[in-house]
Formats: structure tokens, C-alpha cells, sequence
């Protein structure tokens, strides 16, 4: 599935650009963390499991106008990384996007830390995952619980390919908090709405400790979706996915001790 990121360019400066195709993180875990043969029954099934040609891109923005310092932001970030993705839809497959979130995770760990671990972060997409699942709870919570049913998918199934490592080991480092939860204190009802599924697929996720969500549009309500159709995409409607929207702001850094 295709992703896009768009900036303005009167406000943004794009500072660096990457792509990750989860087949290649697919690959690489096989090969080289587990040491699979890509050939034997063993890595095909682990591979064909996990390869889904679902991508993510990262950019990191520097802003056009940087903001000015003061007596308590001495060092003001001007900086932000947006993650974009849209992982697996199959509802059959919560392994798979688990893997997928939890890999996602990884990298952007590499990333941000890497650039020193006050660059604000903001995870955007479909993740094709209801909040009830262990996709929502490692991006809300950092780590999953070990009786998800989502982390024990074979349970003695031998035709499925056990693709999660233990779910102590399925876990990140950022405290992230979700747009729409935060700003309105709970999910909305649906960000997707069709005659087979109805309900929240797509978030917004940020850093808290360097970025505050100010705002976020309010999703419409089942009378103004069904307007012009009993589900989406509509004539006023172009998609079957709500548009989040949200206006966001930078909190100020301050230089670490020398």
C-alpha cells in the first residue's frame, strides 16, 4: 500500500527523507537476527508470513521560521520527524501488524536517537488496528501483554509460523500519546466507515514530552457520513478513512548538562 507526505514550503524545510519496506526488515530479520535459511520451509513460511509489500516513510522538517529563544527555552527545537504508514489490512493477520508496528518502533528508536533524543516525533497512518489490539497497546503503553491474543496466534497451530519474539522482548522506549485521545479523551467512534467495518483504524501519535496537540477537527457524526450514502467513500466523502486533522505545537528544549 502507497503512503505520501506533504509539507508546505512556506513553513517546512526538508532536512532528510527515508523509506522502509517492511519485506526488506522481513529479510534482513531472518537472515541475519535469526538466522534462517530464506530457503528451507522454515524461512519460507516466516518470510511469505511476513511479507506483505507495506512501506513507511520518514522525514525530518526543519522549520522555515525558527522559533526564538528565551530565558526558559535556551534552545529552542526547530525540528520535527514524521513517521507515516499503513500497514497490513487483513484482520486475520494482528501478528503481522504487531510485528510491523513493533519493527516500525525499532527503527525510529535507531532514528531519533541517534539525532539526539529531544527530536520531536509524530506517528501518523492506518494501522489497520482497533483499540483493543496489541498494536494499539505497544503505541499507547510501549509494551504488550503476554495473554493477548494477538501474541499467541499459532497456540500448537503448526500452520502458522510463529513470527513475534517472547512479548517481554516486544517493546519501545517512546512515550507516545495519541492526538484524538488526548485532545477529546477518547478515540472517536470510527476513522473508517463502509457497509462491512465501521470503526478506528487511523491515529495520530506524538512525543509528549516535546510536542502538545492544541486541537484536533472533530470527526463527523453518523448522520453527516450517511448524508450522501449509507457508507464511504460518498459524493461528499472521496474515501472510506476520516481525514485527522490536528494543530500541534513544539515545546521548548533546553541544553543538556555539559
Amino acid at each position: 500500500d502507497g503512503c505520501a507526505l506533504f509539507w508546505r514550503r512556506s513553513k517546512f524545510h526538508l532536512v532528510e527523507s527515508y523509506s522502509i519496506e517492511f519485506n526488506e526488515l522481513a529479510q534482513r530479520q531472518a537472515t541475519q537476527v535469526l538466522g534462517m535459511n530464506p530457503r528451507s520451509e522454515e524461512g519460507m513460511a516466516y518470510l511469505n508470513r511476513l511479507s506483505k509489500d507495506n512501506v513507511a516513510q520518514l522525514v525530518v522538517l526543519e522549520l522555515a521560521q525558527p522559533s526564538m529563544s528565551s530565558r526558559s527555552n535556551r534552545d529552542p527545537i526547530n525540528q520535527v520527524c514524521i513517521a507515516n504508514t499503513h500497514l497490513y489490512s487483513n484482520k486475520d493477520f494482528p501478528d503481522v501488524k504487531l510485528w510491523q508496528s513493533w519493527q516500525l518502533l525499532q527503527e525510529l528508536e535507531t532514528f531519533v536517537m541517534s539525532r539526539g533524543q529531544n527530536l520531536p516525533l509524530m506517528i501518523c497512518g492506518d494501522f489497520n488496528s482497533t483499540p483493543d489490539t496489541a498494536v494499539y497497546d505497544l503505541l499507547s503503553r510501549q509494551a504488550v501483554h503476554p495473554g493477548h491474543p494477538d501474541v499467541n496466534m499459532n497456540n500448537g497451530d503448526d500452520s502458522t509460523p510463529n513470527i513475534l519474539p517472547d512479548a517481554m522482548s516486544i517493546n519501545h522506549s517512546f512515550q507516545l500519546g495519541s492526538v484524538y485521545h488526548t485532545v477529546m479523551g477518547e478515540e472517536p467512534k470510527s476513522t473508517n466507515y463502509t457497509e462491512l467495518f465501521k470503526g478506528v483504524l487511523d491515529y495520530m501519535w506524538y512525543s509528549a514530552s516535546n510536542l502538545r496537540p492544541l486541537s484536533c477537527a472533530p470527526v463527523p457524526d453518523e448522520a453527516a457520513l450517511t448524508k450522501h450514502g449509507e457508507a464511504l467513500p460518498s459524493t461528499q466523502y472521496s474515501s472510506d478513512h476520516i481525514m485527522l486533522l490536528s494543530d500541534m505545537q513544539i515545546m521548548g528544549g533546553s541544553r543538556p548538562p555539559s
